[in-house]
């Protein structure tokens, strides 16, 4: 379908690369256009994709062609092109879809999920555009996807990531049929660019993914879009219930189990909230209370340490410096008693005044030893009050860090509970549009009329068939693995009865090499003994006899290594035969062909 105000001839076509055909996801989009006189224009195109009444901009093409990926399935594709360096001739609009899912590859993917897990090889690129690839493997199940390099151990090469809300995803390049980049986390080390084996295979990845993602976090989103409108499609047309292939009473008990568990979910988060708010009060009480007490050390402190007028530690000082002043002042006056003290002796005045005199000087030297034990007192204190002062400094900026720390648990208790609150939320309305999708139902179901017995029959003659078919499946796929396993271990004991063949091979050449070593050196020795023969022809007969017999042995012994050398390279040859004979059967080994469901 093609819109839009342009004034030239223009084109949308698809081009099948499946043997199916239709709109499949394995097909390419071309875009044409001419002018009015049958000339080709190039054209810019911007693709989008559109489900329902949202269009999507996809990044990255501005060509004229685009291959169609598993992004595109049940989705419609919208092209709009425009000539290069003609803007005057408007812009064109086509659009086409909705894409379906070739069938092969439905068959494919329906089997790997009913398995539950599967396997792919792929290539890894150390970033987008790296050189030098590493091949992986990519471990899909219902649990988590997992990368393992194959020739690890066991854990030591594997990066897993179970699936969360956001991860893993598979984003798909817009350019390259086999290029994809998977996403198992935000972090930089967990994302890798991979190159599939094939535009099939990297399709499959993309959707097995999607699919286990989609079980483990869209739970009742099939079952509410076969009865009402899908939330993500607005626009498009409800969708009929179909008596023959719905059983109202199994999806209204599926629904119900639904909803308690949804009920179940609300009532434990509820309770997680509630606990929060109680350890969020009780701990903001603690760290009232924390917060004043350390208030209250706090200016205690500072008043013990702010210097203020006759405080404490200014009458201390003064203090001190008295005691240093009268201590000053008596030791002079002990000088000059002492000076008198010895004229009086130089003069021999044994009289009650020497006995007077030497009573105040001992009274002096007494009054001395009680200002010097206090002046050794008071700077006991004052070392006292600053060791004192240090510890408190030290209790203050633990206090300090202490409240930091306080505060900093506050705001993450703080943005947990915001967190509880959002996550409290998504679930009241989670539970509300369950709610009303299963009132609905159960008016759907009063109201949709009662089954025949001849449709329950057919119903339960198909579900037995369906289920015989399964088992048949399951039978088969267990076969199948089967093979598998003696195959690959026909393939190793293939590999290594070869690699054995190869090292014989090996030494077979080494003795060869080493056998061509020893003829030419019998050969120079043939050829210098030749030669001093025909130089030593005047000499003695006995020497000639001697000369003669060692030329004989010397022919032998070539003869003999000629024999050896022969029987080496028929051994090698044989060895190739049979080198040839284990490759043939590896190289005709027929394929499985799993049947079809």
């Amino acid at each position: 379908k093609v819109s839009g105000d342009h004034r030239f001839q223009f084109s949308l076509h698809f081009e099948p690369r499946s043997e199916h055909g239709g709109l499949c996801q394995t097909g390419v989009l071309v875009a044409s256009a001419q002018d009015g006189e049958g000339r080709p224009l190039p054209l810019t195109c911007r693709w989008r994709r559109r489900i329902g009444s949202h269009t999507v901009e996809i990044p990255g093409i501005t060509s004229s062609m685009y291959h169609a990926s598993a992004d595109d399935v049940g989705m419609q594709i919208i092209c709009l092109a425009e000539p290069e360096g003609q803007r005057q001739l408007g812009v064109a609009q086509a659009i086409i879809g909705p894409f379906e899912l070739d069938p092969i590859t439905r068959m494919s993917l329906e089997n790997i999920v009913s398995s539950g897990a599967s396997r792919f090889p792929v290539r890894h690129f150390r970033d987008q555009n790296g050189p030098h690839p590493r091949d992986l493997q990519i471990h899909v199940t219902q649990e988590h996807v997992k990368v393992v390099h194959p020739g690890a151990g066991r854990g030591s090469g594997e990066v897993m990531a179970p699936y969360s809300a956001d991860y893993p995803k598979v984003i798909i390049h817009p350019t390259d049929t086999c290029k994809f980049r998977l996403e198992l986390c935000d972090e930089q080390d967990k994302i890798f660019h991979f190159v599939a084996l094939s535009r099939t295979m990297r399709d499959l990845i993309t959707l097995l993914v999607r699919t286990f993602h989609a079980r483990q976090y869209v739970a009742t989103s099939f079952i509410l879009s076969r009865l009402f409108q899908d939330p993500a499609r607005p626009g498009a047309p409800l969708t009929t219930i179909m008596t023959q292939e719905f059983d109202l009473q199994r999806l209204a008990d599926r629904l119900g189990k639904e909803l308690d568990r949804t009920v179940g979910q609300l009532e434990s988060v509820e309770r997680v909230v509630r606990n929060s708010n109680n350890e969020k009060r009780e701990l903001q009480a603690q760290l009232s209370e924390t917060i004043g007490s350390y208030t209250e050390a706090i200016e205690k402190l500072h008043q013990q340490l702010t210097p203020t007028k006759g405080g404490a530690a200014a009458a201390l000082q003064l203090q001190i410096h008295d005691g240093r002043a009268l201590n000053s002042r008596l030791n002079l006056e002990a000088q000059e008693l002492r000076q008198q003290l010895e004229d009086l002796q130089a003069a021999g005045d044994e009289g009650p005044a020497l006995e007077k005199r030497a009573r105040a000087i001992e009274g002096f030297k007494m009054e001395i030893a009680k200002l010097r034990a206090q002046i050794n007192s008071l700077a006991g204190n004052v070392e006292m009050h600053s060791q004192r002062d240090m510890t408190r400094a030290d209790e203050l900026r633990r206090l300090r860090s202490d409240v930091n720390s306080l505060n900093r648990e506050k705001e993450a208790l703080e943005q947990s509970v915001a967190q509880a609150e959002k996550e409290k939320e998504d679930l009241i309305e989670n539970f509300l549009y369950t709610k009303g999708c299963l009132d609905k139902l159960q008016i759907a179901c009063i109201n949709s009329p009662a089954c025949s017995p001849e449709h329950e029959r057919e119903v339960a003659h198909l579900r037995d068939t369906y289920n015989q078919v399964v088992d048949e499946r399951n039978r088969l796929m267990v076969k199948v693995e089967a093979m598998d396993k003696d195959r690959e271990k026909q393939k190793q004991f293939r590999e290594s009865a070869l690699e054995k063949v190869s090292q014989a091979n090996a030494r077979l050449l080494e003795e060869r090499d080493r056998l061509e070593k020893e003829k030419g050196r019998v050969s120079a020795l043939y050829q210098q003994t030749i030669g001093m023969l025909a130089h030593s022809a005047a000499k003695a007969e006995a020497e000639e006899e001697d000369k003669l017999a060692t030329f004989e042995a010397l022919k032998a012994k070539v003869v003999k290594m000629r024999d050896v050398l022969q029987k080496k390279e028929d051994e090698n040859e044989s060895l190739r035969l049979r080198l040839k004979r284990l490759a043939r059967p590896e190289a005709k080994a027929p394929s499985l062909a799993v049947p079809k469901n």
